[in-house]
């Protein structure tokens, strides 16, 4: 990581980044071969910038931070193609980020989507997720949400995976609670990762006045509000901050987003047995996504080893989706299972292992597979 007290190569601004240069004797078009060279996936340090001198990139690596995470460890599941990195950060703690390429049919790659983290832990408190048992550390800079899938780049492309193509704020955290950082990682990766708007996904559990603010300062991501619940009781319960914002006012927000943006907003479902596969809760549900013309994207639930909590029977699974006739709805595939990188799942091996703690800091014992 170097000196992290120096400005990260990821979020600094032009300006800075030429007159950086510039103090070091350099011209001002060292700053584009600069920035362009850091986003290589096989560049993993200055040291690697072989354009340069190796005089400039030892001054390179004192003046600034070429990255803010440290991938302790990685895991792999679905036969090489879900990596989840362990990304560890300046202060001890760490974050999960994972890595998922998607194989179309006759076995032509068509994707890599890269979720990040955009919190440690997160202060939402869902009980079906195994992240919202730990509660929240810290929100992550900016830079450290950049440097997740710069780093996920890297180990995709150490394995012969293709490159970042979608990347969605998925992982550790509420990323409209940490707006700030959310909408200045998302136009770094729009302006010097080379990912369009509209393959980045933001997901929110219900900050309101957050996606009117993502509407009017953002690129048009898509949103994916968190929302499995059709009915304020029992989302209640599971998202405890429907309290604060309701379903009424969280789809009227959805719906402002939609004509703001021009972009179709995403209901997520979280299918959990015997909780929210009602056929009440379909319909309602139906009622919810025709009226916001929403995407429907339904997830059987990942079992968590401490939650008593699980996917309903394909029958009743079946049922419910059969509910759903005149919405536009995919069934999410369940990726990660192996490395515990299924959504839901992050936090639960790792703690268990003793690799990271329910505080977020990395444990004594790392046991992960190197990246």
């Amino acid at each position: 990581m170097g000196d992290v007290t120096a400005p990260p190569i990821s979020t600094i601004d032009d300006n800075s980044l030429r007159l950086t240069l510039a103090t070091l004797g350099e011209p001002a078009w060292r700053a584009g071969q600069l920035r362009l060279a850091a986003w290589q996936p096989f560049v993993t340090g200055f040291v690697d910038i072989r354009q340069l001198g190796a005089p400039l990139r030892e001054r390179l690596a004192e003046t600034l931070t070429f990255s803010t995470v440290d991938v302790a460890g990685a895991s792999e599941a679905d036969a090489g193609a879900t990596v989840k990195l362990l990304c560890r950060l300046a202060d001890g703690l760490a974050v999960e980020t994972v890595a998922m390429e998607t194989v179309a049919r006759r076995g032509i790659r068509r994707r890599s989507t890269v979720c990040v983290s955009s919190q440690v832990g997160c202060a939402v408190g869902c009980p079906f997720c195994a992240t919202g048992h730990m509660g929240l550390r810290r929100s992550c800079t900016a830079a450290e949400i950049v440097d997740q899938v710069r780093a996920a780049a890297a180990a995709l492309h150490h394995r012969d995976l293709g490159p970042v193509t979608h990347v969605v704020y998925m992982g550790m955290g509420e990323p409209l609670a940490n707006l700030d950082a959310t909408l200045e990682s998302v136009r770094v990766l729009t302006v010097h990762g080379g990912i369009s708007a509209r393959r980045i996904t933001v997901s929110t559990s219900g900050v309101v006045p957050a996606i009117d603010r993502l509407a009017a300062e953002g690129p048009p991501v898509t949103l994916a509000i968190s929302l499995h619940a059709a009915t304020d009781a029992l989302r209640d319960r599971l998202v405890p901050l429907n309290r604060a914002h309701p379903i009424h006012d969280l789809v009227a927000a959805g719906e402002r987003y939609a004509r703001r943006t021009g972009r179709r907003i995403t209901f997520e479902w979280c299918l959990i047995a015997g909780v929210n596969d009602s056929t009440e809760q379909a319909r309602a549900l139906r009622d919810l996504a025709a009226r916001a013309r929403a995407h429907v994207n339904v997830i059987p639930m990942n079992r968590i080893s401490d939650s008593p909590w699980g996917p309903p029977d394909p029958a009743r699974a079946r049922a419910f989706l059969g509910e759903l006739h005149g919405v536009r709805v995919t069934v999410r595939d369940t990726r990660g299972n192996a490395a515990d990188a299924a959504c839901g799942q992050l936090r639960a091996l790792l703690e268990a292992r003793r690799e990271l703690r329910p505080d977020g800091t990395l444990g004594p014992h790392r046991r992960v597979a190197r990246v």
